[in-house]
């Protein structure tokens, strides 16, 4: 499975107000998120968590919206700017094997990797790239579609992230959705 890119089109139906019913933002990031904090949100597409994320760290937090695809980027700059937190959000595109650390080393308090690592060729340079740019104590909500990735694939992703020296606090419920709240130690 690794390595098949979700297509731009399908970004727009990842946008329906139905998904709130089983995954909505504010209720699954409202308590990891606040005022002044500095988030990643790693495979972002087209900003279903990123918007609301941006209102959740306020203007004088910030969003960084990673993902490998022009086309996500472009419409979740239209999204932002719609929504009026352009400001807050930072696009930035994925062109290599790294989502830069050298500017980002320690910097981020929160990582959003949702229904994306089960697209990355290479888990293990994901969860080491993903740490270094966590700052020490951050938290990382690692969560994948419960219809695509098995209870048994997402397991062994998890120790992948706990063998680059994440350790597990909690499994989360999200509806359609294998979730675990990891800490950088």
């Amino acid at each position: 499975m690794a390595g098949r890119v979700c297509p731009v089109w399908i970004g727009y139906f990842l946008l329906s107000p139905f998904r709130k019913l089983r995954q909505n933002p504010d209720r699954i990031l409202g308590s990891f998120l606040s005022p002044g904090m500095t988030a990643l949100d790693y495979g972002s597409a087209m900003g279903y968590f990123s918007i609301p994320m941006a209102g959740l760290v306020g203007p004088e937090g910030k969003v960084i919206c990673a993902d490998i695809q022009e086309g996500m980027l472009r419409a979740l700059i239209k999204r932002a700017r719609k929504a009026k937190v352009e400001d807050v959000i930072e696009p930035f595109l994925i062109t290599g094997p790294k989502i830069s650390p050298e500017k980002y080393l320690n910097k981020i308090d929160f990582v959003l990797l949702f229904s994306v690592a089960h697209e990355v060729p290479d888990q293990d340079a994901l969860f080491r790239d993903i740490y270094t740019v966590l700052r020490p104590g951050g938290n990382l909500l690692f969560s994948e579609p419960s219809g695509h990735v098995s209870r048994s694939v997402f397991a062994s992703s998890v120790r992948t992230a706990e063998n680059n020296y994440f350790q597990q606090i909690k499994q989360l419920e999200i509806g359609g959705a294998h979730s675990v709240l990891l800490k950088k130690v």
